[in-house]
């Protein structure tokens, strides 16, 4: 018995030192993943609660010189505080894999996509990390304000990934980048009182070629 025990032994020290894997590393979950991209997608959003502009308040010295005042505005007067009419704004991407599986390749599509916010006055806003997507042939999701919302709040110093309670107001691009072709709607829908409206566009794609490294989610399976 001891002899089967020291034999035993001796053999998982050659596995290891023949570089056979262990059950530790074969679990470990990368962080990051490479995606090589062909085609990139822009998706204009509009998310959250837009409040009426402060009224501004012209005024002229004696020289000549007009310049404006805005109460409680909080972007420059020159912009007379007003980004986007009063209202809630929502929009939701739809994203459709319309590849057909053609054995071994089942058709399945791994892609990037982050968030880049728009600010006033040629201002940049906060650019979130690319994170890994994957879609399986012929399905379809949703990307609506509050994956946005999270996504965005994840890039910030100090963030977190929790979606925030509305109304919050973000405008900027949803920014797909994929190795394959992809059918990518954009739904816009506001209401104010007594009025809604809705306007649907089509995103067309942009050759953009590239290797995007993208994050894994913790929710995203790691075997494709």
């Amino acid at each position: 018995m001891r002899a089967k025990l020291l034999v035993s032994g001796l053999v998982s020290l050659m596995l290891l030192a023949a570089g056979a894997p262990d059950v530790e590393s074969q679990q470990r979950i990368p962080t990051t993943v490479k995606i090589p991209a062909k085609f990139r997608y822009s998706v204009k959003f509009v998310c959250g609660q837009s409040q009426e502009p402060k009224p501004c308040i012209e005024f002229r010295d004696g020289t000549g010189n007009t310049t404006w005042i805005c109460p409680e505005s909080t972007v420059p007067a020159g912009a007379n505080g007003a980004q986007v009419v009063r209202g809630l704004y929502a929009t939701a991407i739809n994203v459709h894999n319309p590849a057909l599986p053609k054995p071994p390749d089942d058709g399945t599509v791994v892609f990037a996509k982050k968030v880049a916010i728009a600010l006033p006055w040629q201002k940049s806003g906060p650019v979130s990390h690319f994170e890994k997507a994957i879609l399986k042939a012929n399905h379809a999701f949703e990307i609506d304000c509050e994956e946005i919302a999270a996504i965005f709040l994840s890039s910030v110093p100090g963030g977190t990934s929790t979606p925030p309670p509305f109304p919050v107001f973000l405008k900027g691009f949803l920014v797909i980048m994929s190795p394959a072709e992809l059918d990518v709607t954009a739904v816009y829908t506001a209401r104010d009182v007594g009025v809604s409206t809705i306007d649907v566009e089509v995103i067309e794609p942009r050759k953009q070629e590239g290797v995007i490294e993208a994050d894994v989610p913790a929710d995203i399976p790691s075997g494709k």
